[in-house]
This record gives C-alpha cells, structure tokens and sequence, in this order.
C-alpha cells in the first residue's frame, strides 16, 4: 500500500465514523457492525437495570409480638424500619415552624413561672389530670439543674385550667441540694392516678435502685402518707421525708391496677424492673416510654438516648414493640415516626382518632440531629397505626434562659401531658425547662 493509500484509508474511516447514524450511502463499511454493536448495548441497559437503575428493596416480614409487620422501609445501616407515618418530613435544618399549619385557636397560658432562682429555675416532667372536677398539675423543681441530688415535686389545681393557685410542695426534696453528676436521691414524677379511693401522686426515687412510691392529696390539698408501691429493692436508699417507707397495699394494688385498665407504663419502667425492654433490636439505648391503644392493640412506644457519638447514632425515630404472649413486650423495632428526640404521649380521642403529641420534627432520620423543641406538636392517626396529618400547637419558644448556671436545660416546648377534657385538649408541657405552661385545644380544631 503506498503512502496516499494509507491516507485515503484513513480519511475513510473518519468519514465512516462521522456518518453514523447520519444518511450515508449504504457502501460505508463500518456501519452495520457499529449499529450492531449500538443495538446490543441498548438491549443490555433496558433487560439489565442494575446497576444504572437501583432495585426496589425486598419486602421484609417481621413478627413483633402479637403483630406481623411487612416493609420496605430500612434505616441507613440495614436495620428494617415499622412504618407507622405517612406526613411528608419538613425541609431545612432546623425546620421553620411555619411548616406545619398553626393551631390559631388554642389558648396558651402559664401555670407557674418563678419568680427568683431559688424557687427552682428548672422545672420539667409534667403531668395533668382532671378530677372531681378540678385540674391537678405537677412537675419537677431544682434551683441548680436537671435530675440533680434534691429534686422535688411541686403540684397545683385549677378549676378551669386558666386560674392556677400557686405552687405547693407534693414530695420534699429526698436529700440535700446538690449539682448534677453528685451523689444523692432525686425524683422524677410520674403521673396522677384517680382510683375509687381518690386520687394519688406517683413518682419514682432515682439515685439508687429506682423504686416508685406515692401518696394521696385530697380535695382541700392535704396530702397523705408517702408510701412504696411495691417492697424496697435490695440496697435502696429511702428518701429523707420517709425514713419508716413501706407498702401499702390495698392502695398499692389499686393503683397498678390504675396502670392496667388504661394501657399505661410508667415512664421510668425501664429502668425500674417492670418488663420494658431498654435496648432496642438495633443496639439503641430506649428511655421514657409510653403506651396507648390502637384499633388492633397495645402499642408501646419509647424514645431513643442515643448521641451523635454512639452506635447506632441518634436515628431521630421513635421506637415501637407489641404485647408478648408470655406478657411482656416484643424487643423494640425503629419506626420512621421523627423525633426531635423528646418524649411523648398518645391518647385516643373520642371520635376514635389517636392524637400523638410531642416534638415529631425531625427533618432526616439516622444522623444524630439534636434539635430545638420548637414547636410542639400534634399527629393525627385514624386508628392509631399510622399518623398522617401534624399540626403545630406552639412555636417561637424564648430564645434564652432567664437565669443561667443551671444544668440540663435546652431551648423549647416539651415533655407533654396530655387528656382530653369537655371538648377539648388539654396539654402540660415545660418551656425551655424553666416554667409550665398549659394549652387548650378545641377538638373541633383537629377535623
């Protein structure tokens, strides 16, 4: 071949090249295999997806107790997810509150904000009753942070949930004041209970082997003996207003029947030997749970206490188990239902739907965001299994403290307690651990 067939070769090829898919006399040599070759590859993507197009995931069934759950839905390392909540997650980091629409009806007020440090600048752990027609509110107090040595129990009673009288001490401090991280007994309220009796206080000793005790406050506020609701675990200190602690038994009994008829765990049970699993099937740390009724059943729920350190991290899921047949709980299962992480309450209302109230807004799951408790808010369920609609119920918490140096406080709405009383919802809650507040809901609100 000489030297200007070589080139004329060459030149060929280009224009073989730049004429394909273009009109070209039908003598170009290249094209037919070049086509062939276009043919086969496109075949190959369309009769083979992966790795350009991501399968679906497999269906996963999982047996939870007395339920069988089916999903598809997984955490970020593989651990299948329950999916109780169908309500899009809101944008940005952290979210505007203005991404849930405003109960504009609710009232708001304040059932106790101190008026110096020394009156106890933390106040947290609520809990709301109505009874014999008046409300009974009641929280923890300290002057120098959250679950230190010393903290006690402060209650007060409305008759119309607006007009509160001023605080009273339920349970004295169980020893001196004390920084957090320092030995000694705190309490953590539980709830109020109301039996054929009347109606009584619970709250759990911590700082040695919890135990809960309780005592009645009657209808002028006189309060009766504190006393054990079941026997001292082994090496348990007694709290110093109650060195003779003991059970009493017919009103012990009365009470933990209280906690059967209407689904209910303490919160602290998982810590204090009641059959709540605290460890998740994850590996997560679990705290603070809480239960409710759904149309097919008992429903436990808990938070995660897990850091952004830990593992798993964080995941800003709520957690979910179901009644055992021996009568325990199955191990929890992550939920896709957010968290801020905060605690929460669920309680059915009367047209059946299940109100969760709480701080259900995280905006990604599995990446340890630990957010502002703004605002609070409330999901909606039909039945209890799955929560589709979220209003917000309070937003713009103050954006500082009023006092500073004391621990364990954050920026918020949180820790609600929740009933629903003459056709409306009622809802206690601290703000940023420092004071307690109340909020009225019509149910009408809700529709």
């Amino acid at each position: 071949m000489t030297r200007n067939d070589s080139r004329h070769a060459r030149l060929q090829l280009k224009a073989d090249i730049f004429l394909i898919g273009r009109t070209s006399p039908p003598m170009v040599p290249f094209r037919p295999l070049l086509r062939a070759v276009a043919l086969v590859f496109i075949a190959a993507l369309v009769l083979s997806p992966a790795p350009l197009r991501a399968a679906a995931p497999a269906a996963v069934t999982l047996t939870l107790g007395d339920r069988t759950v089916t999903t598809r839905q997984f955490t970020a390392d593989g651990i299948p997810v329950v999916p109780r909540w169908t309500a899009p997650l809101p944008p940005g980091n952290p979210p505007a509150p203005a991404t849930w629409p405003l109960v504009r009806s609710a009232e708001h007020v304040t059932v106790w904000r101190p008026a110096r440090r020394d009156e106890g600048g933390y106040n947290h752990y609520a809990a709301l009753i109505h009874h014999a027609g008046q409300f009974y509110a009641l929280w923890a107090n300290h002057p120098l942070g959250e679950d230190a040595p010393g903290q006690r129990v402060l209650f007060a009673v409305s008759a119309d949930g607006r007009r509160w009288t001023t605080p009273r001490e339920l349970f004295a401090a169980p020893g001196p004041y004390r920084r957090a991280g320092e030995e000694g007994l705190a309490l953590k309220p539980d709830r109020w209970v109301a039996t054929p009796a009347g109606l009584y206080a619970v709250t759990y000793v911590h700082g040695t082997p919890v135990y809960p005790v309780a005592r009645r406050v009657e209808p002028d506020g006189r309060l009766g003996p504190v006393f054990l609701l079941r026997p001292l675990p082994a090496g348990a200190l007694r709290p110093r207003f109650a060195p003779d602690l003991a059970v009493a038994p017919a009103e012990a009994a009365a009470i933990r029947q209280y906690y059967v008829d209407h689904d209910l765990v303490s919160w602290w049970s998982h810590v204090a030997g009641e059959g709540v699993p605290a460890r998740a099937s994850d590996g997560a740390a679990l705290m603070e749970p809480f239960s409710y009724r759904s149309v097919h059943g008992p429903v436990l729920c808990l938070r995660s206490a897990q850091g952004a350190d830990t593992k798993p991290r964080q995941r800003n899921r709520l957690y979910v188990s179901f009644p055992t047949a021996e009568g325990g709980w199955s191990i929890p299962q992550p939920t896709n239902i957010p968290d801020a992480p905060s605690r929460a309450q669920a309680l059915r209302l009367p047209d059946g739907r299940v109100v969760l109230v709480g701080n259900q807004i995280a905006t990604r799951f599995d990446q340890a965001q630990h957010l502002r408790r703004d605002p609070l808010t409330l999901a909606l369920s039909p039945d209890g299994e799955t929560f589709d609609r979220v209003f917000a119920l309070r937003a713009g918490a103050p954006g500082k403290h009023r006092w500073a140096g004391i621990t364990g406080r954050g920026i918020g709405f949180s820790y609600p307690s929740a009933l629903v009383h003459d056709g409306a919802l009622f809802i206690l809650y601290s703000v940023n651990k420092e004071e307690i507040a109340l909020s009225r809901v019509p149910l009408a609100a809700l529709e």
